[in-house]
């Protein structure tokens, strides 16, 4: 048997959001090996948990409807991170999430994703509101929270195995106005 996932692809000037295939499994390891990136992520996975981490987040597309994209940069067709709409057991409001490689940060591709991931949860999933889970000292994260009009809503909320700020997007309405 045989079954299916419908994961739309999403283009932006630079990014592709697309559904993760095995062949992204390198990239995604390599991002979750390094020590650097993954200090606000939950910490390094093996290559191993990196695969399960994988098909989780296909699971939760099956599961809800809706999850992680797989961010590739358009140019070198390079997966590079990942970015979208995110609630799996235990988060206390649908999530705007995201990760990206040392190597794709400070180019504003996270913004340019998580933009685009709005988007998506407003307009095709009807979402009304959205939040990003940010650790406090995740300076990077905040910034990109920010550039998206998002404002500190609650510190120190505890959250499954792991304690971190709410950052409240714009709502549906004003956020597709602002970035229409």
């Amino acid at each position: 048997m045989s079954l299916s996932i419908n994961i739309p692809t999403i283009e932006t000037d630079r990014l592709v959001l697309r559904g993760f295939e095995e062949r992204d499994l390198d990239a995604l390891a390599e991002l979750w090996a390094d020590e650097d990136v993954t200090r606000f992520l939950g910490g390094k996975k093996s290559r191993s948990d990196t695969w399960r981490a994988m098909a989780s987040i296909l699971g939760h597309w099956f599961l809800r409807g809706f999850g992680f994209f797989c961010v590739e940069e358009r140019s070198s067709g390079q997966s590079i991170g990942y970015c979208g709409p995110w609630r799996p057991e235990g988060w206390p409001e649908n999530e705007i999430g995201y990760g990206f490689s040392k190597a794709a940060q400070g180019k504003g591709y996270a913004t340019e994703a998580a933009k685009t991931s709005l988007q998506f949860a407003y307009q095709t999933l009807g979402w009304s509101s959205a939040i990003s889970l940010i650790d406090p000292q995740n300076a990077a994260s905040q910034n990109v929270a920010r550039k998206l009009g998002a404002t500190l809503d609650q510190s120190g909320v505890d959250v499954t195995d792991f304690t971190a700020d709410i950052w409240r997007h714009l709502p549906k309405e004003e956020f597709l106005e602002r970035y229409a």
